[in-house]
């Protein structure tokens, strides 16, 4: 249950970060190394 509550929290707050306009080159950066990380996971199993 606890880890629902986390997930919501984060899934409210990534999209403000993301449209934040403070830093707006830091939101493709971050996709592209979420997509990088999923595929050394699939590699490494």
């Amino acid at each position: 249950m606890k880890q629902m509550r986390c997930l919501r929290y984060w899934i409210e707050v990534a999209p403000a970060l993301v449209i934040s306009p403070r830093k707006p080159s830091n939101s493709p950066a971050l996709e592209t190394i979420t997509e990088e990380g999923i595929q050394e996971y699939e590699d490494d199993s």
